[in-house]
């Protein structure tokens, strides 16, 4: 009976696509804040090599946001 009312594989698939989404996409804006702070104070005190790893990461931590943005309204049509 409890098996018909409630889609248990539905349930979970959703929980886990949230707990991901929910940490991943925090942690890719964490480091790309992380990213473009440091690359500010890192070119502010001359240190180019540095400084172009930090807006390395920045990038690629916004890139990781924006698709994950995407996904989600892609996700979101599709249905």
């Amino acid at each position: 009976m409890v098996g018909t009312i409630v889609d248990t594989k539905a349930l979970l698939d959703v929980i886990w696509a949230s707990l991901a989404a929910g940490v991943g996409g925090t942690a890719a804006f964490s480091l790309a804040l992380v990213g473009t702070t440091r690359f500010v104070d890192m070119r502010r005190e001359g240190r180019r090599t540095e400084a172009l790893t930090f807006a390395a990461l920045a990038g690629a931590a916004f890139a990781i946001c924006l698709g994950m943005i995407a996904l989600g309204l892609v996700v979101i049509v599709s249905k």
